[in-house]
């Protein structure tokens, strides 16, 4: 769950290095979670070499359904408190 919250953070700020100030983590330590999610996935998710980072159609399947996961964990979170 840490990873996709790292991910989508870097989705939200499109930026590594604002995303990691948002998280108060390392940016080493940021892109290493991201490099092991694409890893996992066997595909990368944003596309570096652009300013701002872009996604890639992966990272864009994928910040859909981290946007799936965490409304679903909203909703569970509302119902059972």
């Amino acid at each position: 769950m840490q990873d996709m919250k790292y991910v989508y953070e870097v989705y939200r700020e499109k930026s590594f290095s604002a995303a990691a100030r948002k998280l108060f983590v390392s940016q080493p330590a940021l892109s290493a979670a991201v490099k092991k999610v694409e890893r996992a996935l066997g595909l990368p998710l944003f596309d570096r070499s652009t300013s701002p980072v872009q996604l890639t159609t992966a990272g864009k399947a994928y910040i859909e359904a981290a946007q799936q996961i965490m409304t679903i964990q909203k909703n569970l979170r509302s119902y059972i408190g």
